[in-house]
């Protein structure tokens, strides 16, 4: 069936013309055979009943008086019976008492009962035989059926001739007939193809009878004019549709950039105010403690001088520090001024390379400096120009390696071009669009090797765009070194308002110190900056503890394996591993070999969820610098008394 529904109209109508007649022919043919050949068999069994009745009537008379003779005659005139075999004709006592053969191979079979046996390839036919109304024997005739198969032959070979004959003007007839109906239905199956392949809702279909299928056709027309309006409908009602999804894409894409600006900018700011915290507390830590050791204890000249010398170091930097986060306010308010007078630059890369020396001597790298025109006079302020070079000095310096080197080249190019080249540890490609961006740093874990704010770069812009110029950063990528190139104009007048700062800090007085304290107590102290890790060695051995000082976290784990001491008070901002991963590896170690020790977190991270983390990560005690030197032994003496519990 599944075939058939697949077919073109046209063979469908073919199939069902030639089939129905064919089945009508069929069922009308074998009716006439069935009927003919029962009619035939009929007229048999009446042929043998006469044939019986004969001979038995002749055959009575030498039944009774014996005569096999007259009976073998009588029996022989079935010989005018081409179709009978044999017959058989047996007395009152069943015993065979005449017979009749047609050929050779028939006998005839014991006396029968009177009746008909009809067979596909012969008949059987018994009969009694009676005279003056009683019997004297049983007539048997044995008759072959071969003429009826002839006969159904013939009535086959005649109904397949008229079936086939038939079938042929079947399909003539309807080959001829179909295309009044299937030309209307493939011409509307046509233009329905059409519409679909090319979406022409203008083509219509031509009726070419008033019939059901002239109704088809003219409710396809009328059903392709409704859906060429609605489709025009939905063609408006899409075009706006698309029009409001690619606004509503667009200010989704806003808000999503927004929201991962504002996501970045909580970001940086987090990162920042740690780092601030971080930055600021750090100097502050050592020019308040060295300040209390020299005002509670009496050093030698030589601790003396190391003090002063840490506490003036370290209070420049965080004046530094200060100076760099008002500068960015002075840029951001519109307030930074610029003392614009005739100044050279060369005698500026000058002064910024002096002043770096020291710093990139203390770390062996070479400072090449190449000015191709003296005097390179041009306008603008030489203190904030020479601030701006002495930052992208300073940051080369930092971030190159020992043993590096640091270029400096100072030419004219429509005005000038300076270019400070390293072979440091180069800038990430992904970060280079954000260098010049206040607060931005590479790394700004606390996990990073070098510190700062972020600030420097930033100021460096805005001071090169006030004065006319741009600033751009190049990198090749990581341990390829960075390139900053500055271009100024030869010419600049510029001024704009400022502020002016002052501060002062306070004294406190100073605490008073127990040299007996921490007697006996050993502690060991780790902090990557010098000045720290000094500090609070000479502040716990004021109190009279044994301390030990490491710089990091492995040197820190050196001295665990040589001695364990009584309590371990580490910093938690330091290079490569910080303060948590040294906790984390104290607390793997077994009890026998350090690993219960009490710890005290100190360090410039004082945020509260600087302390859940330190608490959580194992230490004790969390204590934020600047701290005071007698709470801090205080702490340690009651930790290195009590249990300690990680």
């Amino acid at each position: 069936m599944k075939r058939f529904r697949d077919l073109p109209i046209r063979r469908k109508l073919v199939v069902m013309t030639v089939a129905s007649t064919t089945v009508a022919l069929l069922l009308a043919s074998g009716g006439f055979l069935a009927w003919d050949i029962l009619t035939y068999r009929n007229e048999i069994l009446r042929d043998l009943a006469v044939q019986s009745r004969i001979i038995g009537e002749n055959s009575a008379a030498p039944l009774v008086f014996n005569d096999d003779t007259a009976a073998g005659e009588t029996l022989a005139a079935l010989e005018l019976r081409p179709r009978v075999i044999m017959a058989c004709l047996y007395n009152a006592d069943g015993r065979l008492f005449a017979t009749y053969h047609r050929g050779r191979g028939t006998t005839c079979p014991p006396r029968p009962a009177a009746g008909v046996e009809f067979g596909w390839s012969d008949a059987r036919f018994a009969a009694p035989v009676t005279y003056i109304n009683g019997t004297v024997g049983t007539l048997f005739i044995y008759r072959e059926l071969g003429d009826v198969l002839e006969r159904l032959l013939i009535g086959l070979g005649a109904v397949t001739t008229l079936l086939v004959l038939c079938t042929i003007v079947a399909v003539l007839i309807g080959s001829r007939l179909q295309q009044s109906i299937a030309q209307p239905l493939l011409d509307l199956a046509g233009i329905a193809r059409r519409v679909s392949d090319t979406k022409d809702y203008g083509l219509r279909a031509v009726p070419i009878s008033s019939d059901e299928i002239g109704v088809v056709v003219h409710a396809f027309n009328d059903m392709l004019d409704r859906i060429g309006e609605r489709t025009e409908q939905l063609s408006r009602s899409n075009a706006d549709l698309e029009r409001e999804v690619d606004e509503r894409k667009r200010m989704e894409v806003e808000r999503t950039m927004l929201l991962a600006r504002e996501r970045d900018a909580n970001r940086l700011k987090d990162e920042f105010l740690a780092t601030l915290s971080h930055e600021l507390r750090t100097p502050l830590n050592a020019v308040l403690g060295w300040t209390r050791v020299l005002r509670a204890t009496q050093p030698g000249q030589e601790k003396q001088a190391r003090a002063l010398e840490s506490i003036e170091r370290n209070a420049r930097t965080q004046a530094r520090l200060i100076e760099d986060l008002l500068e960015v306010s002075r840029i951001v308010t519109g307030k930074l001024r610029l003392q614009v007078r005739p100044a050279d630059l060369a005698a500026i890369v000058d002064a910024a390379v002096d002043v770096s020396q020291p710093a990139a001597a203390a770390k062996r790298i070479r400072i090449e400096a190449d000015i191709e025109a003296r005097p390179a006079m041009t306008s603008g302020d030489p203190d904030r120009l020479q601030q701006v070079i002495w930052n992208l000095l300073s940051n080369a310096v930092k971030f190159t390696p020992v043993g590096g080197v640091v270029r400096v080249h100072l030419r004219r190019d429509h005005g000038f071009t300076l270019t400070v080249q390293d072979t440091g540890i180069g800038i990430d490609p992904t970060f280079l669009p954000h260098m010049f961006e206040p607060f931005r740093q590479a790394d700004g874990s606390a996990s990073r090797e070098h510190g700062g704010l972020g600030l420097g770069l930033a100021i460096v812009r805005q001071i090169v765009e006030l004065h006319g110029g741009t600033v751009s950063a190049r990198s090749e990528g990581a341990n390829r070194g960075a390139r900053f190139e500055v271009h100024l104009p030869s010419e600049l007048g510029i001024d704009a308002p400022g502020l002016r700062l002052d501060t002062s800090a306070a004294a406190l007085p100073a605490p008073r110190v127990d040299p007996h304290l921490l007697a006996s107590v050993r502690v060991l102290v780790v902090d990557d900056e010098e000045d720290a890790r000094e500090l609070l060695k000479t502040t716990f051995e004021a109190f009279g503890a044994d301390v030990t000082a490491a710089s990091s976290t492995e040197e820190a784990m050196e001295c665990f394996e040589r001695s364990t001491p009584d309590v371990l008070v580490s910093d938690l901002g330091m290079p490569f591993e910080d303060g948590y991963a040294l906790i984390r590896r104290v607390r793997a170690r077994p009890p026998q070999h350090g690993g219960l020790v009490p710890a005290v977190a100190l360090t410039a991270y004082a945020s509260p969820n600087d302390r859940l983390m330190a608490l959580s990560a194992g230490y004790q005690a969390h204590v934020a610098k600047p701290y005071e030197p007698a709470e801090v032994a205080a702490l340690v003496r009651r930790l290195s008394r009590g249990a300690a519990t990680p």
